[in-house]
């Protein structure tokens, strides 16, 4: 009888993100993003899910973020899970180097939508951040 090895399917903590332009061809940019799994990922989703839970409380009600709160929430979890970026030059052509600070900065350029739109997406999906070994 033939079965399956789950155990050949493994979670992993980042994955590379190449880059497209708005019309999908590719930038030669490559991002690392925390995955799901990644500590820091978690430490920071589960801190703000504590912050939400104890308001709930004291409250005894949900309270909803100010739009422009959670905007700039969604921005800063986004710099937290960049790990890294590789092939980003700036406007001298010259490579600019990765800091969350530089990160964060990018993603509230409003220019910059289109990329945080990529890298949100690329968040999202979980099979980015699954591997199979070749026996598989």
């Amino acid at each position: 009888m033939s079965g399956f090895n789950l155990k050949s399917i493994k979670q992993v903590f980042s994955a590379k993100v190449s880059i497209k332009d708005p019309n999908g061809e590719p930038t030669g940019v490559v991002f690392e993003m925390a995955g799901p799994e990644h500590p820091e990922r978690k430490r920071i989703i589960f801190a703000q899910a504590r912050k939400f839970m104890k308001a709930y409380s004291k409250k005894g009600h949900a309270e909803m973020p100010e739009p422009e709160d959670a905007e700039a929430q969604k921005r800063d979890n986004l710099a937290a899970f960049t790990l890294g970026w590789s092939g980003l030059v700036d406007d001298a052509d010259k490579p600019v180097l990765f800091s969350k600070q530089a990160a964060l900065d990018m993603y509230t350029d409003p220019e910059m939508a289109w990329l945080v739109d990529q890298l949100e997406t690329a968040l999202g999906d979980k099979e980015l951040f699954i591997t199979r070994s070749a026996k598989a």
